[in-house]
């Protein structure tokens, strides 16, 4: 029974598009060495497409560390920007998010960078700012060690800023494209913006015009008081961790308040938590496929801090619906086990039963990232306020 809200779906291409599990690398029919090759990428984007999926994320460590004998989460990434301009090329609606550190890059260069697959991808890019923990990753940017969080999230608000107003400083009519007078831009509506803060002075404007969805939309992940801070003040969407459905059903109220204390429409802010799905016949086949993936990873079950759903199509639904129907989520960052065949079992047997229940689309209804999640284009939403 259609609930009047239709559910959103982002795929998390997690261990190079092999899968969620530590060892999905090693499962049958995996390619370990598919992080490597585009037309790994662009297959499972393809079929999240086909399964009329939101989008597909990127998370981004530039950097080696964990333990990385025994899997690839931790031994490399590929710059993620350049993995979705291929997909860009390959797709035709399904947006294309990517993880950028607050910490270890400067705001102009990210500014330009997603703009830029913005543009390309006709209005499908979105951005997941992050501010970054890892030790080792610090280590590679001037070596001074991390900082401590509440500098990196003030470093990150003043960041976030500064991006924001380089996506705007150009207006909507400010290129022109004239053949027959020659003129291609209109100056008067180039601005720079002329920022000087405590951490960063940027004059712009940036040398790209308006995309069809006038600019990228931001990700963040905020879990701590300043990270849900940065999410209520700045993000579009919001992938966060699960527990039960009350955390995050009262993690979700605080985000959306921190949005309204800031003037923006709490309804606005789409809260993704992580969905890791094993999709077998039965529930006693999933969990046989769980027990095989846990031998080949060497450890103990493995267990992460989001929603798992294991079992038939049918309950791995009963689990999404239940957890959208409640509130708790807007939809999911899905993470097939391994992609190899849980992503086409995800996409060919449970997403027509979620159709079936009238929660999740039937078709595209735009051609923009803001139209898959129905986020007003940034003009008319300033217009409205």
């Amino acid at each position: 029974m259609s609930t009047g809200r239709e559910l959103h779906l982002n795929l998390h291409m997690v261990g190079g598009a092999t899968g969620v599990h530590p060892a999905a690398w090693r499962a049958p029919g995996s390619d370990p060495h598919g992080f490597a090759k585009t037309e790994a990428w662009v297959a499972a984007a393809q079929l999240a497409e086909r399964g009329l999926m939101d989008a597909v994320f990127l998370s981004d460590t530039p950097g080696v560390f964990g333990d990385i004998d025994s899997g690839p989460h931790g031994a490399y990434y590929l710059e993620p920007t350049l993995v979705l301009t291929a997909i860009a090329a390959a797709t035709e609606r399904i947006g294309l998010i990517a993880t950028a550190s607050t910490t270890s890059n400067e705001p102009y260069n990210i500014a330009r960078r997603f703009k830029s697959l913005d543009v390309l991808s006709g209005g499908r890019a979105g951005w997941n700012a992050v501010t970054t923990y890892i030790p080792q990753v610090a280590a590679n940017f001037g070596g001074s060690g991390l900082p401590p969080r509440t500098d990196r999230y003030a470093r990150a608000e003043e960041f976030v800023d500064v991006v924001k107003a380089l996506w705007r400083s150009w207006e909507p009519e400010a290129l022109v494209a004239d053949v027959e007078t020659g003129r291609f831009t209109d100056p008067r509506r180039l601005r720079p913006i002329d920022h000087h803060g405590r951490h960063f002075s940027v004059r712009g404007p940036l040398p790209l015009p308006p995309s069809a969805q006038g600019h990228p939309l931001v990700v963040q992940a905020g879990a701590s008081g300043p990270g849900r801070e940065l999410a209520g003040r700045t993000a579009d969407v919001v992938f966060s961790g699960a527990g039960t459905q009350d955390t995050a059903l009262a993690y979700a109220a605080d985000v959306r308040a921190r949005a309204e204390r800031h003037g923006r429409d709490p309804r606005s802010v789409r809260i993704l938590p992580g969905l890791m799905t094993t999709v077998e016949d039965s529930r006693r086949e999933a969990l046989r496929r769980l027990d095989r993936l846990d031998r080949l990873a060497g450890h103990a079950p493995w267990r992460g801090s989001h929603i798992e759903a294991v079992g038939t199509p049918e309950h791995v639904a009963d689990v999404a619906e239940e957890w959208f129907t409640s509130g708790a989520a807007d939809g999911f960052t899905l993470m097939p086990d391994v992609f190899a065949d849980g992503l086409p079992a995800f996409v060919e047997l449970v997403v027509p039963i979620l159709r079936k229940r009238g929660i999740y689309r039937s078709g595209y209804r735009g051609t923009t990232l803001r139209d898959h999640f129905g986020l007003p284009h940034p003009d008319d939403a300033a217009a409205a306020t």
